[in-house]
């Protein structure tokens, strides 16, 4: 599987997740709930005068359990392909794909479940419009209703990195890379990971992420430096595991320029 496909199926399932959780809420079940039990009971689109309770019940039923699953599918593939849109685009990219995913279903439910009407009855163009009435306005207003995630303002920037290290880092801060030949170690602080990875595509994935290079093959993430230090002629950045990276002479003068380091002639003083 290649970087770019391994990259997109990561973030997919992460959307996949993140929509289960949101469609699984007690208040969208609460929701859902509710809206299959009116429509069962008011029978709107002539349900009620061409089908009994309990077909309304399984017509109904299977309406609104498709339109969930078509939605969330619908949902998890335009936010990991369109996710940096503007909301208000989203939310009707994502009307407009459910509705006609979900349109033809409703079509085949109502001329099968009908005891009444036949496809000769039913017409195609009104029973899309009818679904798109029905489903923009659940897209446009779930995020008033509270159930968009919405992270944290004061929470620390996420690089692209994190989205090749197993779920299990995936929530992880990164702390230092180090690159050897074509892989990269990722230091984080639950835990570390390897990967096929030139350590310079690694530094540009940890954007936006502040941190420099202080070796050729260590790049250390600022706000991960506790200290510095020099012995035996060597200066070292102390990191919040413990470790110590070394820090050589061709990237000293941006680490001083930074304030990470004190400048040499204080280490040697």
């Amino acid at each position: 599987m290649s970087k770019g496909v391994e990259l997109i199926w990561s973030e997919f399932r992460r959307h996949v997740f993140q929509t289960v959780a949101v469609f699984t809420s007690p208040t969208s079940l609460s929701v859902l709930v509710t809206g299959c039990l009116v429509a069962v009971v008011a029978g709107p689109f002539g349900t009620f005068q061409t089908m009994s309770m309990p077909l309304r019940l399984v017509y109904w039923g299977s309406v609104i359990l498709s339109g969930v699953a078509l939605g969330a599918v619908c949902r998890a593939i335009l936010l990991t392909a369109c996710g940096h849109w503007r909301p208000l685009l989203l939310d009707l990219k994502m009307s407009l794909a459910t509705t006609t995913l979900l349109a033809p279903l409703i079509y085949t439910l109502r001329a099968t479940l009908d005891p009444v009407l036949t496809h000769a009855d039913l017409l195609p163009g009104s029973i899309w419009v009818n679904t798109l009435f029905f489903v923009t306005p659940v897209f446009l207003f779930h995020r008033q209703f509270g159930l968009e995630p919405v992270e944290a303002e004061d929470a620390p920037p996420r690089p692209r990195l994190v989205r090749r290290l197993p779920e299990a880092l995936q929530e992880a801060q990164i702390l230092r890379l180090s690159g050897s030949g074509h892989n990269v170690e990722v230091v984080t602080d639950r835990g570390t990971e390897t990967l096929r990875l030139r350590l310079s595509d690694a530094i540009d994935e940890m954007e936006p992420v502040e941190g420099l290079c202080t070796h050729r093959s260590h790049w250390v993430a600022l706000a991960a430096i506790t200290a510095s230090e020099r012995r035996q002629g060597k200066v070292f950045v102390r990191l919040s595991n413990g470790e110590r990276v070394p820090v050589t002479r061709t990237y000293a003068p941006k680490l001083e320029a930074a304030g990470v380091i004190p400048p040499r002639s204080e280490m040697e003083a």
